[in-house]
């Protein structure tokens, strides 16, 4: 991974072999202190990626691995904190060599080529806490 960041820009690229969640909340973790949260977009490609969807009825995440070479067509996402942990709250949608779409949640994806994930800062501190939904946190406004 390189990094170049500027007041509450920062960008990472990641290389191939790399994974994208264990590559961000890496990053995160050791910035605890100068990202209070923020917002990621990101293109590139991966090689395999687990992606998911809660079912409400189950209230679980349902996942299914694409393991074949995608474009991340989109990655956007949230950072928020719980417990002093970031959380990464990101959606995925890869574009398949047959030109199909396929999308969700986004557990884990490992890097074929690049992926460029581009994070907007903000001094606003957004935590999460879980929710009536089980194994779901959502955002939460410290308050001040």
């Amino acid at each position: 991974m390189d990094v170049r960041a500027d007041g509450s820009f920062h960008l990472l690229r990641l290389d191939p072999g790399e994974k994208i969640m264990e590559s961000l909340l890496g990053y995160l973790e050791a910035n605890e202190g100068k990202i209070a949260s923020g917002f990621l977009m990101a293109i590139g490609a991966t090689s395999c990626c687990e992606i998911g969807w809660y079912d409400l009825t189950d209230q679980e995440y349902k996942t299914t691995i694409v393991e074949e070479n995608c474009e991340i067509t989109s990655l956007i996402g949230n950072i928020a904190w719980m417990d002093r942990k970031p959380i990464v709250h990101a959606h995925i949608t890869l574009g398949k060599r047959d030109y199909s779409i396929v999308g969700g949640h986004l557990v884990e994806g490992t890097i074929s080529a690049t992926c460029e994930i581009w994070i907007q800062t903000t001094p606003i501190r957004v935590a999460r806490k879980p929710a009536l939904f089980q194994g779901l946190k959502l955002i939460n406004f410290e308050s001040r």
